[in-house]
């Protein structure tokens, strides 16, 4: 049985944001800086910004890249292409340019939006030197020898003047009387990508419904979410996190979000204690300097109620609900695959359940624990593989089906690879995942994407890749590297030739060359355990040297 009164099962993304505006629209949804906008407001910025992708020539099905850091057009754009049948597709601003160039082609991304030169990086200048032709050719005519998909290459800042740019003036100056955009109709069809590294090679784009509305809605019941609840957010609008689980959920209920574009410790001191904020997402990293700070004292923080944190580190949790003192620290399960958090502990549980599981499925979600072998069910309180199921799972990777197929039993459960048990009343507890893949800085990191990179080089005959635990990063990878017989690699050369091949969140916190990598007889395959313990014992002894 679906939630009683979740205004939008079924919704689309055209039909939750009409919604809001009705039920909402004289409220405050956004602040961003000394800007404030209604749902109302909202409402026209996101049609305006529908109207001008159909202006561009886009049609249902194509896909829109946005590589953006946090500012409202983000929003405006996401749920503007996703309204009108086109396919958000989410890319991190972290990503290297090869990493841009593989999502990009691998989305056969018909447009991307990025902003102007006054950003944290110069996001024209590296789509530039990716697409020059952007710097000669028409807008009207864009092709790309790199990626022949991209047909348009939006930026939301004017004055550049490349004849390859459409510059977008500012938002907002669109009349009432403009005709309405062609809304998407159909809640079941794909309307965003986001890419989870997993751990494959190579990037995986989760395909993900209209259904962000109806999860955002019953995300919000075990926190108590009302129309009076803020939100700070300072996490990347990129991720997941951000967007499914943190804006909607809020403007689900019609609460408002305080956005930033990046955590700095004053400036959440300051936000959360001048907007009143109730809420906020928190990252090891954050945790770790907002508990070191002298200024904290002088900020107003007893209104926060609530703390996603992402992380299952029990010191990090703790430091969130005795030390930062948030009441509802909270944690979860879930993946991008999922739609983001499959359970959740209520806000008010007792901290030790908080802290050591993840909590019940949400309504209409499924789970099993299976032995990933047998596909059976384990017995209570036994450790497998987490399985799901319901309206939220995705219905696929975006063009891969041998991957689709592999994640996904015909019917309809979601294969996580992440190891967990059921006690005798539902309730989740995460293991860690079952595979190789670990969680740095929050992120997800490949292995086998590091390895690839790492096989590139001349010097390197093998190479693999573990995750071991870290005091302030949660997880940091560990590379071990076999050299091309008679050369000598060199580590510190091998991390300079990573650096502008990888985002910084999946470069190895060591790297160490060894003579042969310990190999399973008979199967010949590597023996990671061994590594691990190896890579627990060298970082232990450069933390020792070098805390931090």
């Amino acid at each position: 049985m679906a939630a009683p009164g979740n205004p939008f099962v079924g919704a689309t993304y055209g039909s939750a944001l009409r919604w809001l505006a009705d039920q909402f629209g004289p409220r405050e949804a956004l602040v961003f800086g000394g800007e404030r906008y209604t749902f109302a407001e909202v409402k026209r910025r996101v049609d305006e910004a529908s109207r001008r992708f159909e202006a561009l020539g886009l049609r249902p099905g194509d896909r829109v890249a946005l590589w953006l850091p946090n500012r409202p057009e983000f929003l405006w754009c996401w749920l503007g292409a996703s309204q009108i049948g086109l396919i958000t597709v989410v890319l991190n601003t972290r990503l290297k340019l090869p990493e841009v160039r593989y999502q990009l082609a691998q989305s056969d991304s018909n447009a991307l939006i990025i902003p102007g030169r006054g950003s944290f990086r110069d996001f024209p200048a590296e789509i530039a030197e990716l697409c020059p032709e952007v710097r000669v050719q028409s807008a009207q005519a864009l092709a790309t020898a790199e990626l022949p998909g991209l047909r348009r290459i939006v930026t939301l800042d004017t004055g550049l003047g490349w004849p390859g740019l459409v510059e977008w003036s500012p938002f907002g100056r669109a009349t009432e009387a403009a005709a309405p955009p062609a809304y998407a109709e159909n809640p079941n069809e794909p309307a965003l990508i986001s890419y989870s590294s997993g751990t494959t090679a190579l990037p995986k784009g989760a395909l993900i419904t209209h259904c962000v509305w109806r999860k955002a809605f019953d995300i919000g019941e075990r926190a108590d979410l009302t129309s009076e609840d803020r939100l700070y957010l300072c996490i990347p609008l990129f991720g997941s996190m951000a967007m499914m689980n943190g804006v909607l959920p809020f403007w689900a209920r019609g609460a408002s979000v305080v956005l930033a574009e990046r955590f700095e410790v004053r400036e959440f001191l300051r936000g959360v204690s001048q907007e009143r904020c109730t809420a906020t997402h928190f990252l090891p990293p954050m945790v770790e300097s907002l508990v070191a700070s002298s200024e904290r004292a002088d900020f107003d923080l007893s209104r926060l109620r609530l703390g996603w944190v992402l992380s299952s580190e029990r010191r990090i949790l703790e430091l969130v609900a005795h030390d930062l003192a948030v009441p509802g620290m909270m944690t979860g399960y879930g993946l991008t695959e999922t739609t983001t958090v499959l359970t959740r502990n209520r806000w008010d549980d007792p901290l030790e359940t908080r802290i050591t599981t993840q909590g019940y499925a949400l309504p209409d979600v499924e789970l099993r624990v299976v032995d990933p072998e047998s596909g059976r069910d384990v017995a209570t309180g036994d450790t497998g593989e987490i399985w799901a199921r319901g309206y939220c799972i995705t219905p696929g990777y975006f063009r891969k089906p041998e991957e689709s197929s592999k994640a996904l039993t015909p019917d309809g459960w979601f294969k996580t690879g992440d190891g967990g048990s059921l006690d005798e009343t539902g309730r989740l507890t995460f293991r860690g995942r079952l595979g190789d893949g670990y969680k740095s800085r929050g992120f997800n990191v490949s292995p086998a994407e590091i390895e690839a990179v790492l096989l590139e080089h001349a010097d390197v005959e093998a190479a693999a890749v573990v995750g071991v635990a870290h005091p302030r990063w949660g997880q940091v990878g560990i590379a071990f590297v076999v050299p091309v017989e008679g050369r000598a690699a060199d580590p510190a050369e091998l991390a300079k030739y990573l650096k502008p091949r990888l985002s910084s969140f999946k470069l190895p916190e060591l790297i160490t060359c060894v003579s042969e990598l310990p190999l399973t007889a008979g199967t010949g395959k590597i023996q990671k355990f061994v590594l691990r313990a190896e890579g627990e014992r060298l970082l232990a002894g450069r933390l020792a040297v070098s805390p931090g």
